[in-house]
C-alpha cells in the first residue's frame, strides 16, 4: 500500500504478519519427551545385559516393594537403600517386614552367603544361603502373581501380605471388616481364603523347606461357652494345615502348628483389630 506524503514522496507501507504465540516451540517438547523415552529404553536394556537372572528378581521385587530391600555395595558392609552394586556377585539384602522391626543388614564374605541382620531388642544375625534365599524369592513372587491372576480374587488379595524375615518366608492371611477368612465363630475357611491357601500349596511344592502355622485372634473374646481364643486360633491353624496337606503339602514338611490367641498383635494395631485375626506360614529358613 502506498500514499503520497506532503513533500509530494511516496511512502510505502508494509504490513508485517504477528507469529503466532508459542509457535515454533511445540517440537522442543516432543524431542524432549523422545530422548526421555530412548534414555529409559536403553536403561533397560543395559540392565538386562548387565544382570543375571537372581538380580533381575531382587530388583523387580525392589520396585514392587518400595522400601522393603536395600541392596549393599560389596564389601563395605553398610546399607545403601537404592543402590545396585551390578557387577557384583554378592548381593546382600535388608528386609524390612511388617512383623519385625529390621534395622540394617550386613553381608557375610563368600560367594555362597548372604545375611539378613535383624534388630528385636537385640541384634542377632541370621545367615542364608544365596540358593535358599533366592528360592523364598521365588515363591513369593510365584504365590503374589498366581494370586493376581486369581479368579474372583482381585478383592482378596489386599489381605495377603508376604514377607522375608529372620524366620524365613512369612506368608500371612488375615481378616478385613466384612471379608473374613474363617466363618464367624468357626475354623471354616471362606471358599477364597481355601484358593489362596491352594495357591501357596502349589508354590511350597517347589521347595523341601519346613512349614510352622500359627493361629491368631484379635483381642475380642469369643463369647461361647466352651470355646476361648485360645482353642480358636489353635483350630484355625490345624485347619489350615489341613487344607496345605489337600493340596498336596506333605505332612513330614510341618514343623508345627500352634495358636497364640490375641496375645500378639501386629505391631502398630489395635489389639482389637480384624486385621489380627490372621493365620501365618512360615516357610522356614534350610
Amino acid at each position: 500500500m502506498a500514499e503520497d506524503n506532503q513533500n509530494g514522496n511516496i511512502v510505502k507501507k508494509k504490513e508485517c504478519k504477528k507469529s503466532e504465540e508459542g509457535g515454533g516451540s511445540a517440537w522442543e517438547i516432543a524431542y524432549g519427551d523422545f530422548m526421555t523415552s530412548m534414555m529409559a529404553f536403553f536403561l533397560v536394556m543395559w540392565l538386562v545385559a548387565a544382570t543375571n537372572v537372581q538380580q533381575r528378581q531382587v530388583i523387580s521385587y525392589y520396585y514392587t516393594h518400595p522400601g522393603a530391600i536395600s541392596m549393599l555395595k560389596s564389601g563395605n558392609g553398610m546399607p545403601s537403600k537404592g543402590v545396585f552394586n551390578i557387577g557384583s556377585k554378592e548381593i546382600s539384602v535388608s528386609h524390612i517386614p511388617s512383623q519385625s522391626p529390621v534395622q540394617r543388614g550386613n553381608k557375610v564374605s563368600g560367594p555362597n552367603k548372604m545375611s539378613i541382620a535383624f534388630v528385636k531388642g537385640e541384634k542377632s544375625k541370621k545367615t542364608i544361603s544365596r540358593s535358599n534365599f533366592n528360592n523364598l524369592l521365588k515363591v513369593l513372587i510365584g504365590i503374589k502373581n498366581a494370586v493376581n491372576k486369581g479368579k474372583n480374587l482381585a478383592p482378596y488379595k489386599s489381605q495377603l501380605k508376604m514377607n522375608i524375615t529372620e524366620r524365613g518366608l512369612e506368608i500371612i492371611i488375615f481378616d478385613k471388616n466384612n471379608k473374613p477368612m474363617f466363618k464367624k465363630g468357626s475354623a471354616e475357611l471362606e471358599p477364597y481364603a481355601k484358593k489362596i491357601i491352594g495357591i501357596v500349596a502349589n508354590n511350597l511344592k517347589k521347595i523341601p523347606n519346613k512349614i510352622i502355622i500359627e493361629g491368631h485372634t484379635s483381642s475380642v473374646k469369643y463369647i461361647n461357652s466352651t470355646l476361648s481364643n485360645w482353642n480358636l486360633s489353635t483350630m484355625r491353624a490345624n485347619s489350615t494345615r489341613y487344607a496345605l496337606q489337600q493340596s498336596g503339602i506333605s505332612r513330614n514338611r510341618i514343623d508345627s502348628v500352634v495358636g497364640y490367641a490375641g496375645t500378639r498383635p501386629m505391631p502398630g494395631t489395635s489389639p482389637d483389630d480384624p486385621i489380627n485375626r490372621r493365620v501365618v506360614i512360615i516357610v522356614k529358613n534350610l
